[in-house]
């Protein structure tokens, strides 16, 4: 069987974890591991970078930076820099893929603009990545290291057997899938409420849907805040602001977080051994958490209904990081979650057989759908004008719905270039 990155079809699954007080433990003590691995490279990295400024004339720097190549090169040479990382609590994995990870950091670093990647620090959510392992080239889905033994009931590296929750339909498909289906990367994480959850990446030969049947429709969707979504139909999403309506319980939360850190200075008690401090954080945890749920809820039923009825959707290909150095509306952009809904449309156009194209955004906006005359200079639309009409050829447009018919046009050029 082929490595999952060669597998044409895949899926991710989240299950949530019921873990023992030993399990826990061990979570902890691999999630740290993996950890100490990373900021061992990027120690590494940053006192190599620093000394090879006086290298070319201090000897022992040139010694130093030689021996600081060694001790970072590959696993082997890391476990002898760090001993306890052949504790017989350590995954066999664990290493690699802080490595693996440290390796992703600068690539993102290149591909992305993300920074030189700097240390992780301790906090209460803790991430801990293994891998299933095969013993044949002939293994299915429940034959590796990771398997799922019923319903509710996952084999894990190190943690053996461990009781979870997930979907029913999703877990009864995947063992359907058994004989052309492998796991890859189990991301397994505590979060901020501390809860337990495992993220399977599971790829396959065959679909794991069915595909759609065809509609012959096409839309493009123009992304705003007035309105989530804008199509060249004319329908439109409502913004549900999910952040906002919260606001007011976050900051009442937040206050009583504060009053407890005060508290616990006032008493010499560390944060960690403050239990006030930590039922708050929880609570405070819990809340966000809320918010994110409904917002991926809402995500999912929209671009379910976009991919069920629209056998090509056409969208913006925006830079949310860019956009969000906008102070004024960095906090309800991020809670648009633009970047969420056209992640999610690309994963079910393809799982569904549908098509989802990215184009350029630049004047969509001032764009004429239908002479295509551009607005620049004095003449461009600001943000609070919503409807205009065109100079060159008069026809009227709703500010959004033109948008959304220009992004379906450029998508339809791309095509027509393709084909």
């Amino acid at each position: 069987m082929r490595k999952c990155s060669d597998m044409p079809y895949h899926i991710g699954v989240v299950l949530k974890l019921y873990l023992s007080d030993e399990k826990k433990r061990l979570v902890a003590v691999n999630a740290g591991a993996q950890r100490s691995v990373y900021n061992h490279l990027v120690a590494c990295n940053n006192e190599i970078y620093r000394l090879k400024k006086t290298a070319a004339y201090v000897p022992s720097d040139r010694e130093r930076i030689d021996y600081l190549y060694s001790v970072s090169a590959n696993a082997a040479s890391i476990k002898n820099a760090l001993p306890y990382l052949d504790g017989k609590d350590i995954d066999c994995q664990t290493v690699e893929n802080g490595i693996r990870n440290y390796r992703i950091a600068w690539k993102n670093r290149k591909e992305r603009h993300t920074g030189v990647p700097t240390f992780h620090k301790k906090s209460a959510e803790q991430v801990w990545q293994t891998n299933c392992h095969y013993t044949s080239a002939s293994t299915g889905l429940n034959d590796g290291t990771v398997r799922f033994l019923n319903q509710h009931h996952i084999m894990l590296p190190k943690l053996g057997k461990v009781r979870c929750d997930g979907s029913p339909d999703i877990i009864t498909m995947l063992m359907a899938h058994n004989a052309d289906t492998r796991i890859g990367t189990v991301t397994i994480r505590c979060d901020a409420a501390c809860e337990y959850w495992a993220s399977l990446q599971i790829s396959s030969e065959t679909p794991f849907r069915n595909p759609l049947p065809k509609t012959g429709a096409m839309c493009g969707i123009d992304l705003n805040l007035l309105e989530l979504v804008n199509d060249s139909d004319g329908s439109a999403f409502e913004n549900r602001r999910f952040r906002e309506d919260a606001e007011h319980a976050i900051v009442k939360q937040q206050r009583a977080l504060s009053r407890k850190v005060e508290a616990a200075k006032r008493e010499g008690r560390t944060l960690a051994a403050s239990r006030n401090y930590q039922k708050q954080r929880i609570k405070l945890a819990k809340t966000h958490r809320l918010i994110a749920r409904q917002r991926q809820d809402y995500l999912n039923v929209i671009s379910k209904h976009m991919v069920e009825n629209q056998d090509l959707i056409a969208a913006e290909n925006l830079k949310v990081r860019n956009l969000l150095k906008n102070h004024c509306l960095a906090k309800t952009i991020s809670d648009a979650g633009w970047r969420m809904l056209l992640t999610m449309l690309q994963q079910k156009a393809v799982m569904y057989g549908k098509a989802v194209i990215l184009v350029p955004p630049q004047y969509t906006t001032q764009t004429c759908s239908h002479c295509g005359h551009i607005l620049l200079g004095a003449s461009m639309l600001p943000l609070s004008v919503r409807e205009w009409t065109c100079p060159e050829c008069g026809a009227y447009h709703l500010r959004d719905k033109n948008a959304a018919q220009n992004i379906l046009n450029k998508a339809l050029k791309i095509l027509a270039q393709q084909s």
